[in-house]
């Protein structure tokens, strides 16, 4: 896959989730629905040329940044609320 943001996209290709994807002066935006939701993952690149994300994946109505392992920290926060689905589903009637 070629682009940026590719480990969040190559997980949302294999649950056959839909996004918008574009690169934006060589920072990758991702735009998706999840549950009538919003969420938006914006790269950013900082004066030392590191990469990180805003993102309101964790509180929708929030950003925050993320940087480091900016990917594995958003995928995380999305694998938990799979988890959190799966928990609920156990627990209905």
């Amino acid at each position: 896959m070629q682009g940026r943001l590719c480990k969040i996209r190559q997980f949302m290709d294999e649950k056959h989730w839909q996004y918008n994807y574009r690169e934006d002066e060589g920072c990758g935006v991702l735009e998706f629905l999840y549950r009538d939701r919003s969420y938006h993952i914006w790269e950013f690149q900082d004066d030392d040329g590191s990469f990180g994300a805003e993102s309101n994946v964790r509180t929708c109505g929030r950003m925050e940044d993320f940087t480091g392992e900016y990917q594995e920290q958003i995928l995380e926060i999305i694998r938990a609320w799979l988890r959190d689905e799966r928990a609920q589903a156990g627990r209905q009637w």
